[in-house]
């Protein structure tokens, strides 16, 4: 690396010393020209033009210093009168300031040396460091031997296999070990995920297809003379069928959300607007239960609306579900302590086990298997509410004990409230309207 820098400086510094050299001899030779003719309009006056003959002598036996001194610059108009100027003393002045100038600029070259040195090992210290770096793997010794070593730990890896592990026994090769035995662990998770849903989806299918079946079954032996079976085979059948389509729906949302066809579409909104409109639907459509509303100040956000009122449905419909008939399930949005906008729904139902907690949002999970039967549902609604928030940047808050109910939060910090803005202030920011402060419905 010292050579390369040497021969950079180098080159560089004879650059500069050819083109200073250059420099030099344009100044001399614009001197010279302009003296000779400060001396033709001198002498010439008016009579001057450019067609002379011009011409220098040196005195005979001049040599050494006296050889400048001699000069005599001649020149004459149209073969006329031949005048001479003694060009000596203007010679010898252009000397001494050229010894002067060649002095400076030889410092010049020897300081622009060393500095260029430095700043070009300066510059090269990333190839240094790469060149150090590079000795030091020469001196690691890897043999072609390691090499097969490893390309035959690599190709005895059974993908399938949950326990398949990297290992040759080699601490030079220990970090790329970890590295893959990382990935094949990302790897056997994600596949045993893949697994599992595509199980629970065909265990979910199945359910409502046998139903059908078994229902068609009815149908051609009793049900062609029987119209009570015909009614309730019928009845029956059109349930499993919208239970399947929600199924095959929901399953249709996950997967394209996987692939990145479901992005929510952003824009200012207001969070207490949502809640209001889904509380007005389940508040006509659920009259089992007492639903409840508190939007007390507009609550701006930036987030879809289409799939944020998705995902409160999908909230209500499980608090609906685990709660008894007539029991209240609230519709709250706010701002929280740090100025994040959020939104709730709370139910006094049967509430979730802790052990349960850490699952609720996985496809198809149910802490009680049995009981989710009696009260219908995909296992998939949790799932898809979690989605949604996640694409929003969001989180959930789960606060839930058993026999006193549930309380789910949805906290959007892509769009953070100033506390102490008045409600006013927020609303006409977002440009949105103030919702009332509590309704209730039986």
């Amino acid at each position: 690396m010292t050579s390369i820098a040497r021969r950079i400086n180098r080159s560089q510094v004879f650059s500069m010393f050819w083109t200073l050299l250059l420099v030099d001899g344009l100044i001399v030779l614009a001197v010279l020209l302009g003296w000779a003719y400060a001396m033709e309009r001198q002498m010439l006056g008016a009579l001057w033009q450019p067609q002379l003959q011009r011409s220098l002598q040196w005195l005979d036996g001049a040599s050494g210093r006296q050889l400048i001194e001699s000069v005599e610059y001649m020149f004459s108009l149209n073969g006329g009168e031949m005048h001479r100027v003694a060009a000596g003393a203007f010679l010898r002045i252009v000397s001494d300031i050229g010894k002067v100038l060649l002095v400076t600029q030889g410092i010049i070259l020897v300081l622009s040396w060393r500095e260029g040195r430095k700043r070009t090992m300066r510059l090269l210290s990333p190839l240094h460091q790469m060149s150090e770096t590079a000795e030091q793997l020469s001196r690691t010794g890897f043999d072609e031997q390691k090499y097969h070593d490893l390309e035959d730990a690599i190709a005895a890896i059974s993908p399938s296999a949950p326990d398949a592990r990297l290992s040759t026994g080699d601490s030079d090769l220990l970090g790329l070990e970890n590295a893959v035995n990382n990935l094949l662990t990302r790897m056997h998770e994600s596949y045993r995920q893949q697994i599992r849903f595509v199980s629970d989806a065909s265990h979910e299918l199945r359910t409502p297809i046998s139903v059908i079946r078994g229902y068609g079954d009815m149908l051609d032996r009793w049900g062609k003379e029987d119209p009570k079976v015909l009614g309730e085979s019928i009845a029956a059948i059109r349930s499993e069928a919208d239970n399947m389509q929600q199924l095959v729906e929901q399953l249709l949302f996950l997967a394209r959300g996987d692939a990145g066809r479901n992005q929510p579409k952003l824009k200012p909104m207001d969070l207490s607007k949502l809640m209001r409109e889904v509380y007005e639907e389940y508040a006509m459509i659920d009259k089992n239960h007492g639903w409840r509303l508190q939007a007390d100040e507009v609550v701006p956000a930036v987030g879809d609306p289409a799939q944020l009122k998705q995902a409160v449905r999908i909230l209500c419909d499980n608090a609906a579900k685990y709660s008894a008939l007539g029991a209240p399930i609230t519709l709250r949005s706010f701002v929280d302590e740090q100025g994040v906008p959020c939104f709730a729904v709370q139910d006094n139902g049967t509430g979730i086990a802790p052990a349960d907690i850490p699952h609720i949002f996985e496809r198809f999970y149910r802490a009680d298997p049995a009981r989710a039967r009696n009260t219908g549902g995909t296992g998939l609604g949790l799932s898809i509410a979690k989605w949604i928030v996640d694409r929003h940047k969001g989180y959930f808050q789960v606060i839930s004990r058993e026999g006193v109910g549930t309380r789910m939060v949805v906290c959007l910090p892509s769009k953070v409230v100033d506390k102490g803005t008045p409600a006013e202030a927020a609303a006409g920011e977002a440009g949105l309207a103030a919702a009332p402060l509590e309704q209730t419905a039986n």
